[in-house]
């Protein structure tokens, strides 16, 4: 008579759902940083000042770049000036009360430039603003 012969169980756990995670995380990080580099890209010479507020890294705000020619940029892409209070408002109702914007121009851009894209958003509620500017040697 035959004895049967018990199985051993495996101690080898199954590490494919777990390589599948690390993949997607790895290519969430790469979509989201190649995202984030495009407001950057635009080259802008930053006007200097002496004092200024660091911002705060856990706030996402919407970059709105002006460059030397005038033309606006948001997140990247160029718009036309009459497009600016749409995406604003579009971004209010996405973020509600967390909404705030951060201005990147260049330091020769005079601020007739500027002045309606802050205006358009305080008409629309948008208190938190900031231009973003280079640290100046204090005097």
């Amino acid at each position: 008579m035959r004895v049967p012969q018990q199985k051993s169980l495996s101690s080898h756990a199954n590490m494919t759902p777990m390589i599948d995670v690390v993949f997607l995380l790895i290519i969430f990080f790469l979509v989201s940083s190649h995202l984030a580099r495009q407001e950057h890209r635009l080259p802008v010479d930053l006007p200097m000042a002496d004092s200024f507020s660091p911002l705060d890294p856990e706030k996402r705000s919407l970059t709105i770049s002006v460059d030397l020619d005038s033309q606006i940029y948001v997140s990247g892409k160029a718009i036309e000036r009459s497009k600016v209070g749409q995406i604003l408002k579009k971004y209010l109702l996405e973020e509600g009360n967390n909404a705030s914007i951060r201005i990147r121009t260049d330091g020769s851009v005079q601020y007739q430039y500027v002045e309606p894209i802050l205006r358009e958003a305080a008409k629309l509620g948008i208190a938190d603003a900031a231009i973003a500017v280079q640290q100046g040697d204090a005097l």
